[in-house]
Formats: C-alpha cells, structure tokens, sequence
C-alpha cells in the first residue's frame, strides 16, 4: 500500500499554477475536426461500449459537418495516486507510467480526464490521500499543457452501495470487493470537491458525473456498486454534452 514516488518539482511547480485561471461556467465550444482523447479508469474503458463511444454516436448523428474524434484511453484498475491495496491481483497501473507515451502517440486538442473512484483504494480518507490526489491531477494538467491539450476534468462516479449493497467486513482489509462503509461520503465526496474547485490555466471546465448518478443509482446500477449500466453510461454521456457547445 505504498504510494510511488511522485516527481516532486513537476507536482509543486503545477500546484503553484493552481492560483491562476479558472474553468470557465459558459459552455465549451467545440470546433470542426477537433480530436478529444477520455482520459481515466475502467469507468471510461467501459469495454469500449460506454460513454465514451455514446459521446461519438452523439456527434456522428447530430454533428457529422464537425467530424469530431473521441479516443478512449481508459484503463480498467488504474489511479492517478499511484496505491495498490492488500488483495488486489498485483500493483494498480498508474496513469504517469504510460502518459508519456499516449501523449506523443497522438496529437490530442481537449483531454477529458476521468479518475478517483480507485484512487483512495476504496479504504478511510487521510490528509496525505487528498494530497496525493490533488497532485496527480496537477502533474497531469502540467503534462497536458505542455502537449497544448485543454482539459476538461470530470468528478469521479459514486460508489453506490445503495443501488448494490455489499457485505462488509470491518476487521477485515478495505479493497474494492470490501470498500470502507463510508468510502462514498468520506472519499470520494472529497475528490468531488477537488476536481469541481480545481483551477489551472489550461483547464477549459470541470464537470460534475457524480451528482446525477448517485442521485438515481437505483436506476444506473446493477452487477456491482463500482461500474455504471448502460443507462449510467448515457447519463454520464448526456452530462458531458450538456457542457458543450458545438
């Protein structure tokens, strides 16, 4: 349960940047031939038959002069704190091992990045995992910035323990079959408040997937409390183009 080793100058040198810029209220507009890549977990992953691709049939049936492109780079497990916990089938990937990569693979004009339901490895809240977790987003938005992708970040999705109970063991480990009882309202309710409060000069605006889902999770749930349904996936679609101006 380790955190890797952060490169410290990149985290604090972005940190610093935090206090300039703001996401802007007023839709984004969306321009003709634009590429956007969707940055995040198995949420975005989706098995290449979630949001990301609704995002695509949206803007293929309804805004084919723009010929828009959306990448799917999610990757299932990963975080962006860089903490694997005990019982999971090997250490978490961690997105800064292959960002390099993705990002000179393709020239990208807006990421859409998606973390945080894995980050806190579904145990208690601590200073130091709101830290971590602010630092990732930070280095990232550096990382963007320097390729001249905007961003636009959006809150991780709720674990909804409602919708699918689970039974949990409290003398046990916390993993992400036996999640910390209150991981939803002490975790990721947190990482909320970060990424929807989050300013940089790069970033174009933070939206808020979170609040929807929890709120009718009855509904966008079933299997297991982590992975939105297909009709979650469209909400979560539904709620990105709300923010968007083509």
């Amino acid at each position: 349960m380790k955190r890797r080793t952060f490169i410290t100058a990149t985290s604090l040198a972005s940190l610093s940047s935090m206090i300039f810029g703001c996401a802007s209220s007023k839709k984004i507009p969306i321009r003709k031939g634009q590429v956007i890549a969707c940055l995040g977990d198995s949420v975005t992953y989706g098995g290449h038959n979630g949001y990301v691709e609704m995002l695509q049939d949206i803007a293929n049936k309804n805004y084919s002069d723009l010929n828009l492109t959306f990448i799917n780079w999610g990757k299932s497990s990963e975080t962006i704190t860089g903490l694997t916990e005990v019982g999971h089938p090997g250490p978490r990937p961690y997105l800064f091992d292959r960002l390099d990569a993705l990002l000179a693979s393709t020239k990208v004009d807006i990421i859409m990045f998606c973390y945080g339901i894995n980050c806190g490895i579904y145990g208690k809240p601590s200073p130091q995992l709101f830290d971590s977790y602010q630092k990732g987003v930070s280095a990232f938005l550096k990382k963007a910035s320097q390729k001249n992708s905007k961003v636009i970040l959006i809150t991780p999705p709720p674990l909804a323990l409602q919708a699918v109970p689970v039974n949990i063991d409290t003398t046990k480990a916390y993993t992400w079959l036996n999640p910390y009882p209150y991981y939803e309202e002490e975790v990721l309710q947190k990482f909320k408040e970060i990424i929807l409060n989050f300013r940089h000069p790069n970033l174009l605006s933070s939206v808020d997937i979170h609040s929807p889902l929890l709120k009718n999770q009855n509904e966008y749930y079933e299997g297991d409390p982590i992975h939105p349904n297909k009709k979650g996936h469209q909400v979560i679609a539904n709620t990105i183009i709300k923010h968007l101006s083509f």
